[in-house]
């Protein structure tokens, strides 16, 4: 039968775009799922997928050092995914069988097959919580939500008993929206400022509790932040001109928490208020999911957040993007604010 998989075939140049059938395309090739050598491993038959900013970063040469493996030419591009057990020669996976794990952007795949690397971990098999949407499970319950609570737990909840005002940039992306939910909970006292891309999304932040939503494209976020301010915490999702911004509105001692730095893989912009943290003397952290600092408090959250999913307290937005065709658009939607939610690819629904 016909398997059809998203594959690499030339690195863009940096601060770009992927382009389809120039970086990336959807190649067909036969498969017979009934014979295809397993190897100690399983056949996955892919349902959905998930495209996250960091992965801008994979798409490079693979001798360039970075914090992400780089994927190699010719191979099949990988992520966050959801799949379902075919075939297996794993005695912890049985057939029809809901996994979790980095799967190939292809209709089936052999898992852990030819590929290697630090982030292809161990499948984890999901038992779906009947009151929470199967997207949810890349969504809050995955990358997105374990970055917003990881950081949380290991850096911001202590800082947040004595704070008054936190900022998160990209705040209506997956992981500013869950964060900010999560922080109107644990921390109702806090005044949460978040800054996004587009009028829409302003409404979005409005409706998940933000006090003081920005549309950076319109506003003056330097401005808007001394009105509000001065920031006890704040949760970079950016760099660039933002934390810039942000620097110059910190309250002394105050804490930032560097999760991202999506502008540099955009453009060439640089921090010029470095001087800042030694003048306002502030804290940085900057982390990366499922570190060593941060993982310790993962068992925490199996215990403490899917049942604020299932009663809707924290919340599973999603754009949506119908199979591998859409793949290329979804990768890139994630940088260009195209997308209105957690941008996932739906492969299948069987």
């Amino acid at each position: 039968m016909k398997n059809s998989s998203l594959l690499f075939i030339s690195q863009p140049t940096p601060h770009s775009l992927l382009e389809e059938n120039v970086h990336v395309k959807v190649e067909e090739r036969e498969i017979d799922i009934d014979h295809v050598t397993l190897n100690g491993g399983v056949l996955l038959k892919t349902l959905i997928l998930s495209s996250d900013p960091y992965m801008r970063y994979r798409f490079r040469e693979p001798d360039v050092p970075d914090f992400c493996p780089p994927i190699l030419i010719g191979d099949p591009v990988d992520n966050c995914g959801l799949a379902k057990v075919v075939r297996s020669d794993d005695p912890n996976l049985k057939p029809g069988d809901l996994v979790w794990g980095y799967i190939d952007f292809s209709d089936y795949s052999v898992y852990p097959g030819k590929t290697s690397h630090a982030m292809k971990v161990p499948l984890k098999k999901i038992d779906q919580h009947p009151s929470i949407p199967l997207s949810a499970y890349i969504g809050p319950m995955s990358l997105p939500g374990h970055t917003a609570y990881l950081g949380w737990k290991a850096f911001m909840e202590e800082k947040a008993k004595t704070s008054k005002t936190m900022f998160i940039s990209t705040a209506a992306g997956a992981v500013g929206t869950f964060l900010v939910e999560y922080a109107k909970i644990v921390a109702p006292h806090l005044k949460i400022i978040g800054s996004t891309s587009t009028e829409e999304k302003v409404a979005h932040l409005k409706n998940i509790g933000v006090d003081v939503p920005i549309n950076y494209k319109t506003e003056n976020v330097g401005e808007v932040l001394k009105a509000h301010g001065p920031i006890d915490i704040y949760f970079d999702n950016v760099g660039g001109s933002i934390l810039d911004a942000t620097l110059m509105n910190m309250r002394d001692h105050g804490l930032i928490v560097a999760c991202g730095c999506i502008s540099s893989a955009a453009d060439n912009s640089s921090v010029k208020n470095f001087e800042q943290i030694f003048k306002r003397s502030l804290t940085v952290r900057g982390f990366l999911c499922y570190s060593e600092a941060v993982v310790p408090y993962l068992e925490g959250f199996w215990s403490e957040i899917p049942p604020l999913i299932a009663q809707g307290k924290i919340t599973s937005r999603e754009h949506r993007y119908n199979g591998l065709k859409e793949a290329c658009n979804a990768l890139n939607s994630v940088h260009t604010g195209e997308n209105t939610g957690k941008a996932v690819i739906v492969v299948s629904t069987d």
